[in-house]
Order: structure tokens, then C-alpha cells, then sequence
């Protein structure tokens, strides 16, 4: 199913659910009836085979017939069972004891005692700024569930008790036993056919196609059918929240800022300081602090923001405006708390903070320090493309506008993006015209100018086809073109499934696959020579370039090695080793794709054929043993 017949079985399904709740209700039990139905009377059919076929055997009627009965009915009965039972993993935090934040605990219990919800058996602290309730089990789709609280530590850093308690009791709603218990089940019932559906698509094995097929025609629909009943729960779970902590609102609001700013801008802002004084940050514990620095103008400029952007049929959550309507609430700008529900629940929480923040510098320490020194190089090459006198080629505008970006921000990069659409042919600056597109879509004034310069960028490139499409659907969206939308997302659709027919024809290369010489430049050839000479283990080295039929206007060039393999040991294995090695050591050459061509001589022939395909060869007195 394409994304737009679900967003159109999702918008029919909602007017249905409007118009007549209990009858909806009534079809969502009908449907996921029919998929736990369709799971169990295979596995009734299969059992009740195998129960015959072992009395027939009992009764002393030994047959081949109903030997081989037993062991079919037997094997898929096996595999049903054990696709039902997905096996999981518990999910990946720190796991907090009641001795480290008893005072959380008790609130939660509280909370759930009100509620009405099942035990919470754990509660796991993450570094995402996020919270929600995951039901585990591990056998997965059958077995006795165990529900965690999962507790991102950024939400606890910003939010003041009560707000957080909001949030908490927004996401025990969804587990709910009361008046909301219908909609919480069939949410619980949703995320259950995911993670089958998801099972079944890693698993190969012998005895699923029994289930993919129909998963694969039912999930969608289901999907679809309790989409509108997922996004009342939302709903109700808000409306619960409400009422037990009566600031629903502003806890809204808070959380959509502070998420904002921590998922956008805040480690931009951390690296810009760091980068200053040459440290690396500890984030977990600077977060708040930051987020409290933050202007009113910046608190409203993520308010207005989150505001105006509208909900769609990829997410059950309304949207923040929807929301408040609902409550009946204000927007409102977030308040700067001096004691955030980490400072008041928690027993020690700079040991909690420090545990982040030692694992966070554990896995970014050299990908930061590493970062920062390319930052400064890139603040180097900056200040010599704005101080040069002489004109600047194509090549170093196109540097000067992303280094613009990067350290004065989009609107002084339009100039130097308008100076290059206006100085050179519009075939070698698609990009620029996307950037600027973008930029004026921003703006009522120049919106005009943006979708011009959209549709331009789009016809110029196939590289620029897919963003080009995504940015006029989000425009289209936000500003209630429906009929444009539809025709742009099903363009969207259509150019994505040529995207992958693409990149299927670029991981393969096959003798019968037509090739012809490369057009690499002189500087590129000589650096790249110079990385190959580096591997003594490769006798020979050609380039190509793969003549394409799905996008004949992309570049796919293919770097084929002749190696040596060290004796003794496994062909397949070196093989895979030097795969993994080449990909990083070999980057000199821009869309190449390495294969290696041992023990494929057809292959090799065809290639060798081709005119200035050989780039760099080792005499026999220069191979390595």
C-alpha cells in the first residue's frame, strides 16, 4: 500500500469514526478479531493434525503418510509458535532502583493508583527528551507483559515537577483500565502487530510465508482502521492528564520548546562554545542551564513554530494546536525552572547527570575533538575565501555559500547563491537554485520566487528531484493546497520507486552490463593512484563508468582491483576484510563503487577491453608474496 491510499483510508476511516463512534468501534473489534483469528486457527488446524496423526500412530497404523503428516503439521506448528514468540531484547538505559529517586516512585504510584493502570514494573532513564510506557515480554506477541516507564533525562532537566507529572500521566492513560481502556487496548494491539510485522520481515525462515502474505495485505489496513481510534486516544490521554494534574497546557507548550530546541539547535550551539576553548561538553549536565539562557524572543520563535505546523497521517499525536484546542487551553512560553523534577525527585542527580555524561564522552570524545579541529579549519579556509581579491571560479562559490551557512547563517549565504545562478548555466547550479527555493518559500513575499526556483532545481538534477518534491509537499501542506499536495506526493512516490530501481542498478555490476571510459579529472586520477599504491596487495587497478538505463543522467563509476589473497586463508573472508578496508582507505574517487574481480574473469575481460580503464598495475617484481 502507497502512502497515499493509506492517508486516504485514513481520512475516510476518521469521517466514518465522526459520524457513528459506537459502529467504528464495533468494525475495530471486527478487524482485530480477524488477525488474531487468521494467527490461532492455523495453529488450532496444525495442532489438531498433529494430534491425529499421533493417534493414528498410537493406535498401531504405522504409514510413511501419516509419519510425514506429523512432521509437516509438527514443523509448522513449530514455526508459527515461534514467530509468535518474538523474542526481545529489554530495551537499552539506566535502569533506576527505588533507593536513587523514592520520591518518583511514590508520585508515579500515586499517579497510577488514580488512573487506573497496571503495575509499572521498571522505570528506564534515557537521553532522549521523550517519555512513554513500552510493554514488554520476552517472548514478544504472547507471554506475561511487563510495562517500563521510559524516562528521557533532557525532559527531566527542564520541567518542573508538576509539568512532569503531566507528562507522566499523559503516557499511564495509554495503559489505562478505566473509561479509556477500549482505545488503550486497541493502542496496545497496534504497537503488537508492528513489532510481528516487523519480526516477519527479518524473518526468512521456513514456515512464515504463512503469515507475511496476509500481514502484508492486513497490517496496513488495521493500521489505517485504528489510526483514528489511536489518535482519540491521544486525545483522552491528554484529557486524563488534565484532569489529575490540571496544567495539561503549559505542559504542552514547554515540552514542544524545550524538545525543539534540544533535538535542533542545542548541540550546534554546545559545539559553536566548545570549539572556542577546544573541550568537549558535558551535555546531560549544560542542558538546562542553556535551555534557561534561551530569549523570549528565541522561547517564542520554537512556540510559533510548533504552532503553526499541522498534523499528519504519519503520527497518531494531533498536532500542539489541535491539542490545545482540545484542552481548551492558550499557548503559552515556557517558564525557567530553578528546581526541575530531576532536582526534586531524584536522591543525587548529579551522579545521574555524571553517568550520562561519562557515556556520552566515552562514545563522541574523538568524533567531537575531531569535529572541532575540522571546524577550525573550515573558520581558516572562511576567512581566505572573504578575503580573496580575485574573483572566485564556480568551485569556490559553491564553498564560500556552504561555509556562509555554516558561520553566518542562510540569509548572508543568498547572496552568494544569487551571484552563481546569475553568473553560470543553469544546468551546473541546480543546487544553488534549490537552496534559494527553500529560503524564499520561508517567506509570503517570495514564495512565488521559491516555488520558481523549486521546480527549477527539480527539472536541472535528478539529485535534487527528491528534496525538491518533499520541500513543495511540506509546502503544499502547511498551506492547504490538498490538490497539489496529492499530485506532488504522488510524484514523490513514483520518483522514490525509480530511486531504488536506481540504486539496485548501481550495487551490481555484471559482464553483460554495458561500461564505457571514465571522465575523471587529471587531480582526481593522481590522488586516487596515490591511495591505491599504498595497498601493495593490489596487483592491478581499472576505472569505469557503468552506463545506466533507470536515471541515465547519473554518474556511476566503478573502481574494479585485481588482489592478492595471503595463502591459507579463506577466500570469501579476505574477500569481505578487504571490502571494509578499501571503502574507507579508498576515497579519492567521487560516486565509485569498488568491487573486487577475482574470480570473475568474464568480468575482467570486459573491462580490460575498455579504452584508458587501467589506472595503476604492479609489476610481478613489486607483489607482495
Amino acid at each position: 500500500m502507497t502512502n497515499g491510499e493509506f492517508e486516504l483510508l485514513v481520512k475516510r476511516f476518521e469521517k466514518e469514526a465522526a459520524s457513528n463512534s459506537k459502529s467504528y468501534r464495533t468494525k475495530v473489534l471486527w478487524m482485530t478479531g480477524l488477525g488474531f483469528g487468521y494467527v490461532f486457527f492455523f495453529l488450532a488446524c496444525f495442532l489438531v493434525l498433529m494430534g491425529i496423526s499421533i493417534a493414528y500412530l498410537a493406535s498401531g497404523h504405522f504409514t510413511f503418510g501419516s509419519i510425514k503428516l506429523l512432521l509437516i503439521a509438527g514443523a509448522l506448528s513449530y514455526f508459527i509458535l515461534k514467530a509468535l514468540f518474538i523474542k526481545m531484547e529489554l530495551p537499552d538505559g539506566y535502569y533506576l532502583s527505588e533507593e536513587e529517586a523514592p520520591q518518583l516512585f511514590a508520585r508515579i504510584e500515586e499517579l497510577r493508583k488514580k488512573i487506573d493502570t497496571p503495575e509499572i514494573h521498571a522505570i528506564l532513564l534515557d537521553s532522549t527528551y521523550n517519555a512513554g510506557v513500552l510493554e514488554y515480554s520476552k517472548f514478544g506477541f504472547i507471554g506475561r507483559k511487563q510495562n517500563i516507564l521510559q524516562i528521557g533525562l533532557p525532559l527531566l532537566s527542564t520541567l518542573s515537577e508538576q509539568n512532569f507529572l503531566t507528562v507522566i500521566a499523559h503516557e499511564l492513560a495509554h495503559i489505562s483500565h478505566s473509561d479509556t481502556a477500549f482505545g488503550a487496548k486497541i493502542y496496545r494491539v497496534r504497537r503488537t502487530w508492528g513489532r510481528l510485522m516487523h519480526s516477519l520481515e527479518e524473518n526468512e525462515q521456513f514456515g512464515t510465508f504463512l503469515f507475511r502474505k496476509f500481514f502484508t495485505w492486513y497490517y496496513p489496513r488495521y493500521d489505517a482502521y485504528t489510526f483514528a481510534l489511536a489518535r482519540q486516544q491521544e486525545y483522552e490521554a491528554d484529557r486524563v492528564a488534565m484532569e489529575v494534574t490540571s496544567n495539561a497546557a503549559s505542559s504542552l507548550c514547554t515540552i514542544e520548546v524545550a524538545a525543539r530546541y534540544f533535538e535542533e539547535d542545542f548541540y550546534d550551539q554546545l559545539f559553536e562554545e566548545s570549539a572556542k576553548t577546544d573541550s568537549v561538553p558535558e551535555p546531560y549536565t549544560e542542558f538546562k542551564s542553556k535551555f534557561n539562557s534561551l530569549s523570549v524572543s528565541q522561547f517564542e520563535n520554537y512556540l510559533q513554530d510548533s504552532l503553526k505546523r499541522k498534523s499528519t497521517v504519519t503520527d497518531t499525536h494531533p498536532s500542539l494546536m489541535e491539542r490545545l484546542h482540545f484542552l481548551q487551553g492558550e499557548p503559552s512560553l515556557p517558564e525557567k525552572v530553578s528546581d526541575t523534577a530531576l532536582e526534586t525527585l531524584f536522591v543525587n542527580p548529579k551522579r545521574i547527570l555524571n553517568h550520562f555524561n561519562d557515556l556520552w564522552i566515552q562514545w563522541n570524545h574523538d568524533n567531537w575533538k575531531a569535529g572541532i579541529k575540522d571546524y577550525h579549519h573550515d573558520q581558516k579556509r572562511f576567512e581566505e575565501l572573504s578575503t580573496k581579491s580575485a574573483p572566485l571560479e564556480l568551485a569556490e562559490l559553491w564553498e564560500k555559500g556552504n561555509l556562509t551557512r555554516q558561520f553566518k547563517g542562510d540569509l548572508e549565504a543568498v547572496k552568494i547563491y544569487e551571484e552563481i545562478v546569475q553568473s553560470y548555466a543553469e544546468e551546473e547550479v541546480a543546487p544553488a537554485y534549490l537552496f534559494l527555493g527553500n529560503f524564499y518559500l520561508e517567506n509570503k513575499t517570495t514564495e512565488e520566487v521559491g516555488l520558481e526556483y523549486i521546480e527549477k532545481a527539480i527539472s536541472l538534477d535528478w539529485e535534487c528531484r527528491l528534496n525538491g518534491l518533499d520541500s513543495l509537499c511540506e509546502y503544499y501542506h502547511q498551506t492547504n493546497q490538498t490538490e497539489k499536495l496529492e499530485e506532488t506526493k504522488e510524484e514523490l512516490e513514483k520518483w522514490l520507486e525509480v530511486v531504488e530501481q536506481s540504486d539496485q542498478e548501481c550495487d551490481y555490476f555484471y559482464a553483460n552490463d554495458q561500461y564505457v571510459s571514465h571522465d575523471k579529472s587529471a587531480k582526481e586520477i593522481e590522488l586516487g593512484v596515490q591511495q591505491l599504491s599504498l595497498h601493495p596487495e593490489i596487483i592491478s587497478a581499472y576505472l569505469i563508468r557503468k552506463v545506466l538505463t533507470v536515471i541515465p543522467e547519473r554518474q556511476q563509476y566503478v573502481l574494479a582491483l585485481k588482489v592478492l589473497t595471503p595463502k591459507g586463508t579463506k577466500h570469501i573472508e579476505n574477500i569481505e576484510e578487504l571490502y571494509e578496508k578499501y571503502v574507507h582507505e579508498l576515497t579519492a574517487f567521487t560516486d565509485t563503487a569498488i568491487i573486487i574481480l577475482n574470480e570473475k574473469d568474464e568480468l575482467l575481460q570486459k573491462i580490460k577491453s575498455i579504452e584508458y580503464a587501467s589506472i595503476h598495475s604492479l609489476k610481478k617484481s613489486e607483489r607482495v608474496s
